[in-house]
């Protein structure tokens, strides 16, 4: 995984691109990968990538890469979710989310609306300042990268 985004940086930056968007992007990709609802990461990376003018490889490469976390985040979401605010009984357990979901799927999304709400607001707070934080590893290694292919 690191070497893949290694050699995703090397090539934005032998073809001009700033270590600074870079961080940007690389940040943004990773946190837009633990989107808390399966489906979108795509398409919100595409969009905050042209919103932000970031480096469109770099954020979906990164956000690609986080996809086995992202489904690991899930259950964390719905459980920490269901300590802060009473949203009832919702199962956390993989197994039992699917087994909802196929049973009655309109069921489904009445119990889990609430809950993936909850969560893209949850995600939104923390990814905003996760943002700043990241870029402030990632740009150093990346301006040492820079540095070397130079």
């Amino acid at each position: 995984m690191i070497k893949k985004v290694k050699d995703t940086l090397k090539s934005q930056l032998t073809q001009g691109a700033s270590p600074e968007k870079l961080a940007q992007s690389l940040s943004a990709g990773f946190l837009i990968g633990c989107f808390p609802l399966l489906g979108f990461t795509t398409a919100l990376a595409a969009v905050i990538g042209m919103i932000f003018r970031l480096n469109h490889i770099v954020v979906q490469t990164a956000n690609y890469l986080m996809y086995p976390v992202q489904i690991i985040l899930i259950p964390i979401y719905i459980k920490v979710i269901s300590i802060l605010v009473d949203v009832g009984h919702v199962p956390i357990r993989p197994d039992l989310i699917i087994e909802a979901f196929r049973q009655d799927w309109i069921a489904f999304m009445k119990a889990y609306a609430l809950v993936g709400l909850y969560s893209v607001i949850l995600w939104f707070v923390i990814s905003s300042v996760l943002f700043f934080l990241l870029q402030k590893i990632f740009l150093p290694a990346i301006q040492k990268l820079s540095k070397l292919r130079g």
